[in-house]
C-alpha cells in the first residue's frame, strides 16, 4: 500500500526580492560602520595621506584613485563570496565564525600570529625585492591606481576579522541563501566599506 500523506506541505523556499534588498541595506550599513572600526581606521588614514602628498594630480586622477580604492575593496569581498559559495557547493558547513570553534584553524592562526610578533620584535625581517617596494609605494611615479587598487584589497583584507553591528546578521542570511542572495549581500557590503 501506499504511505500516507505527509501532514505537511513543502513550499519553494525562494528569498522574496523585499527580503534580500533589506538585509542588503542592512550589510550596507555594516560596511559603512567598519570603516571606523579599529581594523580599517589605519589603512583610510594611509589612503587620506597619499591623497593630501599627491601634489600636481588633476581633480579626476584624485577621483580615480578612489574609484580604483573602491573596485579593490568589492575585488576582495567578491573573491571572498565566490570562495564561500565554493565551500558551500564542496559540502562544507559555512558560518558565521565557526572557523573559531576548529582547533586547526585556532592552532595556524596562533601560528600565524606568533610569526608577526616575532617580526615586530625583531627576530626576523621579510624584505621585498628593490623593485616590488618602488612600483607598490604610495609615492612612487609608478604606483598610480595599482597602489589605490592595493590599498583598497588592503582595507577590506584588515576588515575581514571585524564585525560590525549589523555584520553578522547580514552575512548569516546570506550565507543561508541562494548564490544569488550571497553576492548581493557580499556586494552591498563591499560598497558600504568602499
Amino acid at each position: 500500500s501506499d504511505p500516507p500523506p505527509p501532514p505537511f506541505s513543502s513550499t519553494n523556499s525562494l528569498t522574496s526580492v523585499l527580503k534580500v534588498m533589506a538585509v542588503a541595506a542592512i550589510a550596507f550599513l555594516g560596511g559603512l560602520i567598519l570603516n571606523v572600526m579599529p581594523c580599517v581606521l589605519p589603512v583610510l588614514s594611509i589612503k587620506l595621506a597619499s591623497v593630501l602628498s599627491a601634489t600636481g594630480q588633476s581633480r579626476q586622477v584624485t577621483r580615480n584613485g578612489f574609484l580604483f580604492a573602491a573596485l579593490g575593496v568589492l575585488a576582495f569581498v567578491w573573491t571572498l563570496a565566490a570562495a564561500l559559495l565554493a565551500l558551500k557547493w564542496i559540502g562544507v558547513s559555512v558560518g558565521w565564525g565557526v572557523q573559531f570553534q576548529n582547533p586547526v584553524f585556532v592552532t595556524l592562526m596562533f601560528m600565524v600570529i606568533a610569526v608577526f610578533a616575532a617580526n615586530l620584535f625583531g627576530a626576523f625581517e621579510i624584505s621585498l625585492p628593490a623593485s616590488m617596494k618602488n612600483g607598490l609605494g604610495a609615492g612612487s611615479a609608478k604606483s598610480g591606481y595599482v597602489a589605490d587598487f592595493g590599498t583598497g584589497l588592503l582595507a577590506a583584507l584588515l576588515a575581514t576579522p571585524c564585525s560590525a553591528p549589523l555584520l553578522g546578521t547580514a552575512i548569516t542570511f546570506a550565507l543561508a541563501g541562494t548564490p544569488l542572495d550571497v553576492m548581493a549581500i557580499f556586494t552591498a557590503l563591499g560598497l558600504g566599506l568602499a
